[in-house]
Parts: C-alpha cells; structure tokens; sequence
C-alpha cells in the first residue's frame, strides 16, 4: 500500500511540475506577445532610447519624431523630441490625467544662439498654448532665462515631477520653474488643439 501511495504522490508531482511549467511557458508567450520588444530608435542619425529616468523614477518611450521647421520656403529639421511616460499615453486626454512624472528630451539637428533659443520657445507658446493663466508671461520668463546656446547635436530636457517643471541642458540642472498651470501649459504646446506640429503631436502619442 505504502508503494502506491509513493508512485500516486510521485506521478502528482511530476503532473504540478508539468503544469507549473506549462503556465510558465503560456505566460511568457503571452508577455512576449503583448509587450513590445525594447530598442532603441534613430531618427535623423539621432538614437532615442527605450527608456530614460525622471526623479529617479524609469520612465517608457511613449512616442517620438521630427520637428521641422519653414524659413523662407525651405523645411528646416531642427530637433528630434522624445516623449517617456511611466505608461502608455494614447490620448491628449490621458497626458493630462497621468500623474507623471513626464519627461521630454530635444536633441537639436542644428546649432541655435541663446537669442534664437529664446525666440524659438516664445514663439511656440504664443502660437501653441492652449492652457493659460495669470501668471504665464512671468513663468514663461523664467523658463525661457533657464536656457543657454545649443550646439549641433546638443540635447534639452523638460522634466514634469510634481508641480514642478526642471530644464536639463546637456544633462545638467539648469533650474525649474514651480507650479501645475505651468506644466498644463507647456503640455498643451505639444498635445493641445493648434499643436507646434500635428504630426509631431501624433508621433509623440505613439502613432
């Protein structure tokens, strides 16, 4: 009896040991299926990684693309922006909502001067902000006074933690400026209703 017992626990386990193994396998299959593999892209000669951090906090490529820009009649490719979110945002709606943090990095195709620089963010907010308040044109001041030149290839970093908006040049702090209006308003310079660039718009939403 004893022996029977022995082979009908061992022929039990074998069978769990099978069916943890083939759960194992299905639920890898199925994470293999629903999430997409991590690599990098090159836009214009410019890798944008899979993931970046903010606050500490691993954050996901949500989209990325071109921002051109016309002068004269000539389509000028002036940076490649790229847009992290801790989970995929598919709408304008669902940016809003996300609790963050957010993170945008520009790497610029062309060398910019500080006057250019300032006179590119200006232009974007007053043709693009859909989000105002009473305090814009003195926070906007102060976000514009955080950046310097940019060379070829340079990179700036917004960075929404918080209330909290931080710049990065080149990796390096370069201040923030504080408040949830002002980040609603920057937000709205890429996901609003007259967008710097509706296809920029859609490709940072991952379309």
């Amino acid at each position: 009896m004893s022996e029977m017992v022995g082979l009908a626990s061992a022929m039990c386990l074998r069978y769990l040991l099978r069916s943890m193994k083939t759960r194992q396998l299905l639920a890898a299959l199925f994470l293999t299926a629903v999430i997409p593999s991590a690599r990098a892209l090159v836009i214009e000669g410019v890798t944008v990684p899979p993931q970046a951090t903010a606050s500490g906090q691993v954050l996901q490529l949500n989209g990325a693309g071109l921002r051109t820009v016309v002068l004269l009649v000539f389509p000028i490719k002036a940076y490649v922006a790229a847009f992290y979110a801790p989970a995929p945002l598919r709408t304008p709606r669902a940016v809003l909502a996300s609790p963050g943090p957010l993170r945008f990095d520009f790497t610029f195709l062309q060398g910019v001067s500080n006057d250019q620089v300032a006179q590119a963010w200006k232009a974007q907010f007053d043709d693009s902000a859909t989000y105002s308040y009473a305090n814009l044109s003195k926070d906007l001041t102060s976000f514009i006074k955080l950046f310097g030149p940019v060379k070829k290839m340079g990179t700036q970093s917004i960075q929404l933690v918080g209330t909290d908006t931080f710049v990065y040049e080149n990796g390096s702090l370069k201040g923030s400026v504080s408040g949830k209006d002002f980040q609603k308003a920057f937000l709205s310079l890429w996901f609003g209703s007259n967008p710097v660039m509706p296809s920029l718009k859609a490709a940072l939403l991952g379309g």
